[in-house]
């Protein structure tokens, strides 16, 4: 299966924050998992890495003209990826750990449940009950 048919399978099965809740997810528990690892770990670094990628593509898409997030939301996302950028530098010296790197993590997921939570439920019809 070619990654564009990936995507769009997934684009078809999955609501697009429920799809950023899980790899914020997974991001966040590799995070958690290696946290006391030291910072000279490999894992560790390897979650750091993963999660300055992730908040490099969200700070590239909420720059996007097209963004439909609200500015004052975005402008507070993409100032959350810069700190998350100089956390993570701090952490890679040694001079941190990740605890803000996950709490961090841990608002943004709150608030992609939250954002799935307000949007209205779907009915559905049950035949032949």
């Amino acid at each position: 299966m070619s990654i564009a048919a990936y995507q769009q399978t997934m684009a078809e099965c999955e609501d697009p924050r429920r799809i950023e809740y899980l790899v914020f997810l997974r991001i966040t528990l590799d995070l958690e998992a290696h946290r006391e690892a030291g910072w000279r770990s490999g894992p560790l670094k390897d979650a750091l890495w993963r999660n300055l990628e992730l908040w490099n593509t969200l700070r590239a898409d909420l720059l996007e003209e097209g963004n439909a997030l609200p500015e004052a939301l975005r402008a507070g996302l993409v100032s959350l990826s810069f700190t998350v950028e100089r956390q993570t530098r701090a952490v890679l010296r040694g001079e941190a750990d990740a605890g803000l790197l996950v709490d961090v993590n841990r608002s943004v997921m709150k608030g992609l449940q939250g954002a799935a939570q307000a949007e209205p439920p779907v009915l559905e019809v049950v035949h032949g009950a």
